[in-house]
């Protein structure tokens, strides 16, 4: 005999569940990417807050320095009551500059991120600086790039910092790189919105004289365009750019 037939299952079809799943998978990226927006946005606003507030502070600072100024031009006697309120004076003067300069270079800073939106999408240079860490030719470096244009775009690419100079009586050019202390060989790519610092400690070998830095920002984001800037050793020592 033959078994007994058993007939077929039938399982029910249910495409709203498929549906619903796209659904809450779509739902999901859209609100990452608003709530991306939404941050952005945010922290251009705070930015350009702080740039205000470094204004108004810059403001109440040149008043205060102008007003020194005046004072220490009336203390020009020389009974020693006037003397004294002149170095008192004096010193508040050479204090409230330098927190005068050190405001001015932090607005600078800002103004290199908050652009106006109509700006071209570009990449500065907005510092770079060497400091000597020892008397072995060791020092310490500082790169500082910053954005123009739609600050809710993000910057890709690559910095090649060269340093040349004398060796031997000849001309030697040395990759930043091959110098680090910290991390050798450790490449400077940059991925950005708004600014990014690169530091770290170099030593340049024995009978390597310094006399200018290279450095060369290339940008694999589109229609961001590369360049190259040439700086004295000197200036990059003294001052920094």
């Amino acid at each position: 005999m033959t078994a007994a037939h058993r007939g077929f299952k039938v399982r029910q079809h249910k495409p709203w569940k498929l549906w619903a799943g796209l659904l809450f998978v779509v739902g999901l990226m859209a609100g990452v990417f608003v709530f991306g927006q939404i941050w952005q946005s945010y922290e251009l606003e705070r930015l350009k807050l702080e740039r205000e507030t470094l204004l108004a502070r810059i403001g109440e600072l040149e008043t205060r320095n102008s007003k020194l100024v005046q004072k220490n031009a009336h203390l020009s006697g020389s009974s020693k009551i006037e003397r004294d309120a002149y170095e008192v004076a004096n010193k508040e003067l050479v204090n409230l500059q330098q927190q005068l300069l050190e405001q001015k270079e932090e607005l600078a800073f800002y103004r290199g991120i908050v652009s106006p939106k109509d700006a071209e999408l570009a990449v500065n240079l907005q510092s770079f600086e060497m400091r000597r860490k020892n008397s072995q030719n060791q020092f310490s470096f500082k790169m500082i790039l910053t954005k123009s244009g739609k600050g809710t775009r993000k910057i890709y690419g690559g910095a090649d910092i060269r340093i040349r100079g004398e060796n031997g009586g000849g001309v030697e050019e040395l990759k930043l790189t091959d110098l680090r202390l910290d991390n050798p060989g450790k490449d400077t790519k940059f991925a950005f919105r708004y600014f990014q610092v690169f530091e770290g400690d170099i030593a340049l070998p024995d009978g390597f004289e310094p006399f200018e830095v290279e450095i060369g920002i290339k940008p694999t984001t589109k229609k961001v365009k590369s360049f190259t800037e040439t700086i004295s050793w000197a200036r990059v020592l003294t001052e920094g750019v």
